[in-house]
Parts: C-alpha cells; sequence; structure tokens
C-alpha cells in the first residue's frame, strides 16, 4: 500500500509539471492582443515606411522603471512611451483609461522579476522582444544580448489580466 501511495505521489508531480505552463484562451484574450500587437506594428510600419518584419519592440528594466524601445533589427529607431504600449496589449477603450499606464508597466515590471527568478538571473538583465513576421507574434526572451528561449505570448499577457 505503501509503495502504492508513492507511486500516485510521483505521478501527480509528474502531472502537476506537465501543466505548468498550459492555458486555455477561452475567453479569447490571446487572439485580441495578438491582433492589436500586429495591428500597431503595421500602423508604424506604414507611418516610419520600415518593413513590420524589421521591427522589433525591447522591453526591459532599467532604474526601477519599464522601458520600451522600436528598434529597426538592431538600430534603436525610438521610445515607446508606457501610454502607448498599451495599445499593443489592450483595447483601444481600455488602452485609453489614465489608470491603466500604470498597470502595464507593473505586470510587465512583475513578469521580468518572475522570469529573472525562474531563469535564476538579474531582472535588470532581462530583454522581452516582440516582433511580427508571417502575421504571427513572436515573443523572446534575453539576457543582455544573448537569447534565452521562446517564449509563448500568453505567458506575457497572463500578467495583465
Amino acid at each position: 500500500m505503501k509503495n502504492k501511495t508513492k507511486q500516485n505521489s510521483t505521478i501527480k508531480a509528474k502531472l502537476k509539471g506537465a501543466l505548468t505552463d498550459l492555458s486555455v484562451d477561452i475567453f479569447g484574450y490571446e487572439k485580441m492582443v495578438s491582433k492589436n500587437i500586429i495591428k500597431r506594428t503595421t500602423y508604424i510600419s506604414n507611418r516610419i515606411r520600415i518593413p513590420k518584419e524589421r521591427l522589433f519592440i525591447r522591453l526591459f528594466q532599467a532604474e526601477h522603471q519599464i522601458k520600451s524601445l522600436l528598434y529597426d533589427n538592431d538600430k534603436p529607431l525610438s521610445s515607446i512611451p508606457t501610454e502607448d504600449l498599451t495599445y499593443f496589449f489592450l483595447d483601444e477603450q481600455t488602452a485609453a483609461l489614465g489608470s491603466i499606464k500604470n498597470k502595464i508597466a507593473f505586470s510587465i515590471k512583475q513578469y521580468l522579476k518572475d522570469f529573472a527568478e525562474a531563469n535564476r538571473i538579474d531582472d535588470h538583465s532581462v530583454r522581452i522582444w516582440i516582433h511580427v513576421k508571417d502575421e504571427k507574434v513572436h515573443v523572446r526572451a534575453f539576457q543582455n544580448e544573448e537569447f534565452i528561449k521562446q517564449i509563448p505570448l500568453n505567458s506575457l499577457i497572463k500578467y495583465f489580466k
């Protein structure tokens, strides 16, 4: 009997570990955010006349504040103010609310902190790159300029809910 209990707890631990990153987008939030990112990137691309495939949004923390920059491949183009960044992740009505800017900044900061802890790196060295290619949103994590891994968009946006 004791062996069976040990076996069940081992199976339970394996299942729990396998299901940690499993999530279902039943309300279509990830799809909506993905559409927003593609729409905003397309808008910026048309405005500055650079193909959207060359545009990257880089998120990071500096001096305990969230910074976001727009890049043309490896060339920095401009800073993205937090109030503009909200339009990438939220619908226009919600993004226009004054108080939402702080929520987005706090959510990104919390994600960077949790990601850093999970990967045993300094949270100020974590960089998140968001990129649109072939009408799909790609999110990659870096430690400074060193690639760590591809991350699912929903792992980032679940912090915004």
